[in-house]
């Protein structure tokens, strides 16, 4: 959720969904999206981050940007912590431009923020 908004990447297409108030203008938009698999997406203006997959791209963190209709990849590489590995097993929430991800020992979450 941001703000008003709920953004999702619902199964099996993958569109990238926002979803407002009814009340709004436009209360549901889509845009087509080639990322597959996310866990956990955030959104900040016309920025957006998508982090896991399927497979090897568990540990995925891949951008775009929102055109009109669809998400333009921008980049993608691999989510790793200060010390250099992938997390392994971890825990993975969203919420508008933050991405919170806790590795075990599951004892402090790190934050992609695409606000910043």
């Amino acid at each position: 959720m941001s703000g008003t908004a709920v953004w999702a990447c619902p199964y099996t297409d993958f569109p990238l969904v926002e979803i407002r108030p009814a009340r709004t203008h436009r209360p549901v938009r889509v845009w087509a999206n080639r990322v597959r698999g996310a866990k956990a997406v955030a959104v900040h203006g016309e920025r957006v981050a998508f982090y896991g997959g399927y497979g090897e791209e568990q540990d995925r963190l891949a951008h775009g940007e929102l055109t009109e209709t669809s998400v333009e990849p921008t980049d993608v590489g691999l989510l790793t912590l200060p010390d250099g590995p992938a997390p392994g097993r971890r825990r993975v929430v969203s919420r508008g431009s933050r991405i919170y991800v806790q590795a075990e020992p599951f004892t402090a979450w790190g934050v992609l923020d695409l606000s910043i």
